[in-house]
């Protein structure tokens, strides 16, 4: 309990400068593009800093681990491996072109691209997802506190969630730009300094290479095409739809397309990008092999989600614990706070103007920051009701996914892109998708007898690849026999100028 004690009063001290940051942060923010992409004035470090910190949350971290607990780095295929490559391809292909593009959030691609309707749509598929999230995030918030403190789950996830509320309500972007990088330092730090500790509560490095399977290193798939419990077609769709949902399902989500557009220029955004690839795909494969080792420390435990947290308690000395816990809860408020963020903004600088186009940049300032604590709190009550932290987090992208992955990708490099492909894509999307669930749901392992809840997730996954695949083919089929009636747009930015 002591130990818990001193970890508990570092993380208050932590809270006490983040929220300082927050407020100082404030004085900076002038109008909604301050407010939303920082001004467009980060330079490589503080764009790669946020980056990394927004992306390597706790989602990754401690449902990392307890995804590798259960599955090996199989288990991790979506998070962070499909994640890495999701960042990699969108800075070499998309970063530099969207800085260029000077947009304010993806929904403004949409609109110039699309039209209205698919910016509408694009905005309230990104609410949704984003409250999706961080209700994954907010979850985490309760189970830390719950496992040092005994305090209950939903009085941490309370702590947190305001917390978090009052530092990205003050300082927007730039607050979360500034405290990213200090919480992406201080994870860092923990959870590098806890891996020999680990190894050694696990017997060392011989104990651990007698008594894990090979295959748990492995990502992968099993024999016969087994995945995650799944042989044959349903192991292989699974698979590779683990790959898609994050690796071309989060190209253009806000909170990764927000960073590339807050870089000071084109050539930044690229390049931090590529460099937060590499550093993910380090640093967020860490928890997943603490998860792995602890198969050895922590045998038949009850609910691997605590794993991490568990395996913090018991094995790391106090001055490493401290580190550690205030990186964990640091690492979960960087992805929070961006999850946060992104639905106020999206509907003050997108939705707002359909209704009431003469609005005041002040007037949509204060309206984001008033909806910041609206939309935290009904994100709270999804985490309440859906306690599963990585599946949440995932089915989110899955989301942004079906509406807007063929249509972003396709819009950004072929020239033959119209309104009426995007509009195709999206109903085909999910007229073969929702069915789909429906169909596997009763093929799909129930883990518990009576409950249901990872066969939906897997059902939605399984069901994932199909429907993207016909999507797409609607997508292309529709834009070339709709040239005539509905031209193509050219990509200009958001001042109308052509943008190659």
């Amino acid at each position: 309990m002591e130990k818990v004690a001193i970890a508990l009063w570092a993380t208050v001290a932590y809270i006490v400068v983040v929220l300082v940051i927050g407020a100082w942060a404030s004085r900076k923010v002038k109008d909604l593009v301050d407010y939303v992409v920082a001004g467009r004035r980060l330079g490589f470090w503080l764009a790669f800093g946020t980056i990394l910190a927004t992306w390597f949350g706790t989602g990754v971290a401690v449902g990392g681990a307890s995804m590798a607990y259960s599955f090996g780095l199989r288990g991790v295929i979506m998070d962070p491996i499909g994640a890495g490559l999701c960042i990699l391809l969108f800075g070499l292909f998309f970063a530099h072109i969207l800085r260029k593009l000077k947009y304010v959030t993806i929904s403004d691609f949409f609109r110039v691209k699309y039209g209205r309707a698919m910016e509408a749509l694009s905005m309230i598929i990104q609410v949704i997802a984003y409250m999706g999230w961080m209700a994954s995030l907010l979850v985490t918030f309760g189970g830390i506190f719950e496992v040092y403190t005994g305090i209950p789950w939903e009085q941490g996830l309370l702590i947190g969630t305001l917390v978090t509320i009052a530092y990205t309500t003050l300082g927007g972007m730039w607050a979360v730009t500034l405290t990213d990088f200090v919480q992406m330092v201080i994870f860092l730090t923990g959870i590098v300094l806890a891996v020999p500790f680990v190894i050694n509560a696990a017997g060392g490095w011989e104990v651990i290479a007698s008594k894990i399977s090979p295959d748990m290193y492995s990502i992968l798939p099993g024999p016969k095409f087994e995945y995650l419990g799944y042989i044959g077609l349903f192991g292989m769709m699974y698979y590779i739809s683990s790959w898609l949902v994050q690796g071309l399902g989060s190209l253009s989500c806000q909170d990764l397309v927000q960073r590339g557009l807050s870089a000071k220029d084109a050539k930044t955004s690229r390049y931090a990008s590529i460099a937060a690839a590499v550093g993910y795909w380090t640093i967020g494969l860490i928890p997943a092999l603490i998860g792995v080792w602890a198969t050895i420390i922590l045998p038949n435990l009850e609910n691997p989600d605590h794993v991490l947290p568990m395996i913090a308690l018991k094995y790391l000395p106090l001055p490493i614990f401290t580190i550690f816990t205030v990186g964990l809860l640091a690492a979960l408020m960087s992805s929070a706070d961006s999850s946060m963020l992104i639905p106020p903004s999206m509907i003050a600088w997108n939705l707002l103007p359909m209704i009431k186009p003469d609005l005041s940049e002040k007037t949509k300032l204060l309206i984001s920051r008033i909806l910041v604590p609206i939309i935290a709190f009904a994100s709270l009550g999804i985490a309440l009701w859906a306690k599963t932290i990585y599946f949440l987090m995932n089915l989110s992208w899955e989301l942004i996914l079906m509406v807007q992955g063929i249509p972003f990708i396709l819009g950004i490099y072929w020239k033959k892109a119209n309104r009426s492909a995007a509009i195709a894509s999206v109903i085909v999307n999910f007229a073969v998708w929702i069915p789909l669930i429906f169909y596997v749901l009763p093929h799909c392992l129930i883990v518990e007898e009576g409950v249901l809840d990872w066969a939906i997730w897997d059902a939605i996954y399984i069901a994932a690849l199909p429907a993207l695949v016909c999507g797409t083919i609607a997508f292309i089929v529709t834009a070339l026999v709709t040239q005539k009636r509905d031209p193509p747009r050219p990509l200009v930015d958001i001042e109308g100028k052509p943008v190659k």
